[in-house]
């Protein structure tokens, strides 16, 4: 799906020019057609999911991780530390506050031990809920991608830099540090907020107070797309933690 072109659109609202799982898993049965003589192809053999930490194992480690969102240039990206034993459910939350997402619409994490997010047999998405982040990524320099919204396709691709061993004195999950601020809901994937910087940045542009507007902003002095905050990212993860 990911070879096919992204269509290029507006702004959206909602749910617009979203994929829905219908969608979706018919398209998929059009890439991968059944065999000669109807058999369905076998699936890619996954690797093995390792065990889950028991409590005899003792408290996990902290992973040091860089969340960067794919294609945005220039770069936009934060490095959370978490608990390495979090849930892929719970780590979809944190992604979603520290990106400023509001977690509506579809996400799901591939991983070398297959795709996790909203259960369906149809996609092969199995239970964030029932993996954890050091499950599919248990050493330093692996790597996972967590996609947001199959519309606009919001790519982040999560490489676990260091495993650290937690400080009584610090309070986790926390942010570490990161760049920029992360482009607003529903407007149109990365080349949708390339055209929306440049909108905003022109006062002479026809659509420059449409998008404001879209915004709710009073003025584009109110728009900063470099702005990023790790203390006040930490404070929101925490509220929720």
């Amino acid at each position: 799906m990911r070879a096919l072109p992204v269509p290029k659109r507006r702004r959206g609202h909602g749910h617009d020019g979203e994929l829905d799982v219908a969608s979706i898993s018919a398209l998929l049965d059009l890439l991968s057609p059944p065999g000669r003589g109807g058999a369905v192809p076998a699936q890619r053999r996954l690797a093995r999911l390792p065990a889950k930490r028991k409590k005899s194992d003792g408290p996990a480690p902290i992973y040091q991780i860089k969340v960067s969102l794919r294609g945005a240039r220039p770069p936009i990206w934060r490095r959370l530390e978490v608990s390495a034993d979090v849930s892929l459910a719970q780590l979809h939350v944190l992604i979603q506050l520290a990106f400023a997402w509001t977690d509506s619409h579809l996400h799901v994490f591939e991983t070398p031990y297959g795709s996790f997010g909203r259960p369906d047999a149809d996609l092969g998405h199995r239970a964030a809920s029932g993996a954890t982040l050091e499950q599919v990524a248990p050493a330093v320099g692996d790597k996972l991608r967590y996609t947001y919204d199959f519309g606009d396709n919001w790519e982040h691709d999560i490489l676990v830099e260091k495993v650290l061993d937690r400080a009584a004195s610090v309070t986790y999950p926390r942010c570490v540090a990161g760049r920029r601020a992360a482009p607003p809901e529903d407007c149109g994937g990365v080349w949708g907020y390339g055209e929306l910087v440049e909108i905003l940045a022109d006062p002479t542009h026809p659509e420059h107070g449409d998008r404001l507007d879209w915004l709710d902003l009073d003025d584009a002095t109110d728009f900063d797309p470099a702005r990023f905050d790790a203390k006040a990212v930490t404070a929101v993860l925490q509220q929720r933690r």
